[in-house]
């Protein structure tokens, strides 16, 4: 888990133009159209609404999984937590 920290710090904080990181970002950008996609399939979620909340989604996931607060929790709890997060978010 710690590798995976450190590389989420380094996707976000890292040099854009070194071509791993270019690599990351585009994986994080074709998540984010995965969840907007997903998003959209409710008829209340408009396209830019969709769009604004996958960014959202992306940056709890961020948080959740590279924050050393959560240095402790097992791998279940982060994923709990970012559920969390996410349900007071989304429309019900």
């Amino acid at each position: 888990i710690d590798n995976g920290r450190t590389y989420l710090r380094e996707m976000v904080f890292g040099d854009p133009e070194e071509p791993r990181h270019g690599a990351a970002l585009a994986i994080v950008a074709q998540t984010e159209e995965t969840v907007a996609a997903v998003l959209r399939r409710d008829e209340r979620v408009t396209e830019g609404d969709a769009a604004t909340l996958a960014h959202i989604v992306s940056a709890v996931m961020f948080l959740s999984m590279a924050a050393s607060v959560n240095l402790a929790l097992s791998v279940e709890e982060i994923v709990q937590d970012i559920r969390r997060q996410v349900d007071v978010l989304l429309p019900r």
